[in-house]
């Protein structure tokens, strides 16, 4: 208790109090001139402090509807695209979506066709067909693994973009909030009712 008592009482003798006539104190002495925020007086102090007060209007609200990174990421490794659909990127979602549903599906292909081939390798009799057949099976397994790393980096694209779209959908969000606010002729807020003209 006694160092806070202190620290108020050493608080309160640094504050300059030039006054200005007996009974009076000057303003710009208590506001000190703080040229870094431009409230070289009153009147600038209160529109800072205004503008500060409206932008964490929007802020509340804005925090109560922004988007989590890490929640899209996750659903975007779980469901390519889906993390692209929640931020309203459906094309870009789209696109990556059919993407790997193409990749995928053409490596299940080839890898298919590499063990229907091998498989013929296995039951076949004449040299020329156990040649053939098993360049075949190389070629087809070869393919497959090809587009199988093709998906993995199309995956790791999609999960990375979805930062990105993440991004701007919360800027988006906060430009738009924000307009709102400044349009909105009444406003309701934590200190009450606001008109604005």
């Amino acid at each position: 208790m006694k160092k806070i008592l202190f620290i108020i009482i050493l608080f309160a003798l640094s504050l300059p109090l030039h006054a200005k006539e007996p009974g009076g104190f000057d303003s710009d002495a208590i506001l000190q001139k703080n040229i870094k925020y431009g409230w070289d007086n009153a009147t600038n102090w209160e529109n800072s402090r205004k503008d500060l007060q409206e932008n964490m209007a929007v802020f509340k609200q804005w925090d109560n509807k922004k988007q989590s990174h890490l929640t899209n990421c996750l659903k975007s490794m779980i469901a390519p695209g889906w993390g692209h659909f929640s931020t309203g990127n459906y094309l870009k979602g789209e696109i990556l979506l059919g993407l790997q549903v193409l990749l995928a599906g053409s490596a299940y292909y080839f890898y298919n066709q590499s063990q229907d081939y091998y498989d013929k390798y296995k039951n076949a009799h004449q040299i020329d067909e156990i040649n053939q057949y098993y360049i075949d099976a190389n070629s087809s397994y070869r393919t497959s693994g090809i587009l199988v790393g093709l998906w993995i980096i199309v995956w790791g694209y999609t999960v990375l973009d979805t930062i990105q779209s993440t991004e701007n959908y919360n800027r988006n969000l906060w430009f738009t909030l924000y307009d709102e606010y400044m349009n909105g002729k009444i406003s309701v807020t934590a200190q009450g009712i606001q008109i604005r003209f």
